[in-house]
């Protein structure tokens, strides 16, 4: 009987939001924290009751992200230690990420990160008495697991292979048909949390919750004010700690100010304004001031110098960008 190739999809992207949308039934934002021109791709191959991602950034990020629905994710960070931070936890080459679907959370980047992660049908994780393994449900209540050096090496050599194939091939082999992957990354992650289920834990630090709640109920005031004047006292009133405290959270939880931070939400909102007009999206697209105003910025020149400081380019040459920014990889 003959089967029909498994196909395996690549972009490549230089836009964030166009980024942050690849990804089918995953509800991501994204956020440009460092200065320079973006540059990603994503690699994803489906399956039966599996979904393998790939996904490359050469910047610093701040992302929120939420799995499908009735999933669980498991991801490995393949080029370097600290290349990303899970909910304010640091994740190591020999660190597990494990996430529920439907659940939001929150990643920091910190420059160039090459993540590759296999989302699985939560139903395969169930025991006999119908309720999830313990070993994976310790694992979603840290999130990021430490693992036992043997689990390590395992899973770095599955994950390895699968994102060499991702990266290199156009179709899935027929030598690893799709339908038994499933089985063999089940046994694998399985095998690897049980391995490192006496790992200690580093403890998030008592105030870690706090802190991360007072960035969100900042992050969301000023979201909804990028269009107004308001000062970072206003924030701190609406959050209820003082300036010295908000700073504090910021500088702890995204490793930059109150300020900067603001100032990157405006350029990012400013780029997405200007990537919805791009390429005739529109008839009659607004001015480039008037973007810049709707973004709180009421000097044109000074939008334009942060803008091609952030971006790497200057606002005109983003609205004249194609309105189809990521393209299939070679």
């Amino acid at each position: 009987m003959h089967t029909v190739p498994t196909t395996i999809q690549r972009w490549q992207s230089q836009d964030i939001d166009e980024q942050s949308s690849l990804l089918h039934g995953w509800e991501q934002e994204y956020r440009q924290l460092s200065c320079g021109k973006f540059l990603g791709t994503v690699s994803t191959v489906h399956g039966p009751r599996i979904t393998i991602v790939g996904e490359q950034t050469n910047q610093a990020l701040h992302q929120r992200v939420t799995p499908p629905e009735d999933s669980l994710v498991f991801g490995l960070v393949l080029n370097r230690d600290n290349a990303l931070q899970v909910d304010r936890r640091s994740v190591s080459t020999s660190s597990l990420i494990v996430l529920e679907g439907g659940k939001q959370y929150d990643f920091r980047t910190d420059g160039s990160t090459e993540l590759l992660g296999i989302a699985m049908e939560s139903s395969l994780f169930m025991n006999r008495d119908g309720g999830i393994h313990s070993v994976v449900e310790q694992a979603l209540a840290q999130n990021v697991v430490p693992m036992a050096q043997g689990a390590t090496m395992m899973l770095r050599h599955f994950w390895l292979m699968l994102s060499q194939i991702l990266q290199n091939e156009t179709t899935w082999p027929a030598s690893m048909p799709m339908s038994l992957l499933a089985d063999t990354a089940l046994n694998n992650l399985l095998l690897a949390l049980n391995m490192s289920a006496m790992q200690e834990t580093p403890p998030q630090p008592y105030s870690g919750d706090r802190q991360a709640r007072v960035v969100r109920q900042a992050i969301r005031y000023m979201q909804d004010r990028l269009d107004q004047e308001f000062s970072i006292a206003d924030v701190c009133a609406a959050t209820h700690v003082s300036q010295r405290t908000l700073q504090y959270h910021f500088e702890n939880c995204l490793e930059m100010s109150p300020q900067q931070y603001l100032k990157v939400m405006r350029l990012n909102a400013a780029r997405s304004l200007l990537r919805s007009h791009a390429g005739g999206r529109s008839k009659y697209p607004p001015s480039i001031a008037e973007i810049a105003a709707q973004c709180g910025y009421d000097h044109p020149s000074r939008f334009a110098g942060d803008y091609k400081r952030q971006f790497g380019v200057l606002p005109s040459e983003t609205l004249r960008m194609p309105a189809d920014v990521a393209l299939p990889s070679p």
